[in-house]
């Protein structure tokens, strides 16, 4: 299996969250992790995909492992829904996706006034 990395946006939620992360275990309240504004879908040559979640500000949302990437696909569309955006490849010559994803989200929240 080759390496895949795709981003996508998360609009604002019409509906109550579907998954609430929090640091730590057991899940504490106190320790909510915030909604996210742009998602990173990996895979690599390990089984499996993994699903992670930023701010445009940089903030961790949190992380789910997914047996493949169709599968860490479905886990988005459940939890945001209508807000989710279209995935968009990350560029081949990228070295770190997380920080790509990040910068991506906050040019375009920039782009809109946020």
């Amino acid at each position: 299996m080759s390496r895949q990395r795709y981003i996508a946006l998360v609009g604002a939620l019409e509906r109550e969250r579907q998954m609430i992360q929090t640091t730590g275990h057991p899940l504490d309240p106190e320790k909510m992790l915030p909604v996210a504004d742009v998602l990173l879908l990996v895979t690599d040559d390990e089984p499996g995909a993994m699903l992670f979640r930023y701010t445009a500000h940089g903030d961790f949302g949190g992380d789910t492992w997914h047996a493949t990437a169709g599968d860490a696909r479905e886990q988005a569309e459940s939890e945001y829904g209508d807000a989710l955006g279209a995935w968009t490849d990350v560029p081949d010559d990228v070295a770190d996706p997380h920080d790509f994803a990040i910068r991506y989200a906050a040019e375009r929240l920039d782009e809109r006034g946020w």
